[in-house]
């Protein structure tokens, strides 16, 4: 295993095995969706490249809420100072879980058309 598919964690929690092969299921709870073991590597890599970049992004995010909080604050102890890059954080946070959830939920954009797993319940 690599880092790239350590990262990929997250993705990797929803899919469970069977015997018939991996099952995907959106956020552990969805419909139950065959896919193989080849797919759910893509996936879980996948993830995992899309995780290094949602750090990249969260930091230069964090690192511009401060430049644009420093052009309007530049003696850095206003209380506006404060409420703008609360505010900022805020925006950023709800974004980066936005974009997170996004980007966990596509296999169930990828495999909308593949029928539900009936075969019994995956363990």
């Amino acid at each position: 295993m690599n880092l790239i598919d350590a990262l990929g964690w997250a993705m990797a929690t929803q899919f469970q095995s069977h015997r018939e092969g991996p099952v995907y299921r959106q956020d552990r709870k969805g419909r139950p969706i065959l896919v193989t073991e080849a797919e759910r590597r893509g996936f879980v890599r996948a993830f995992g490249w899309k995780f290094l970049a949602h750090v990249a992004g969260l930091m230069a995010a964090i690192i511009a809420a401060a430049v644009v909080t420093a052009q309007f604050y530049p003696k850095g102890d206003e209380p506006g100072g404060f409420v703008l890059m609360g505010g900022l954080l805020v925006a950023i946070g709800l974004g980066l879980y936005a974009s997170v959830k996004w980007a966990l939920h596509a296999p169930s954009r990828a495999l909308s058309d593949r029928p539900t797993f009936s075969s019994g319940a995956a363990r």
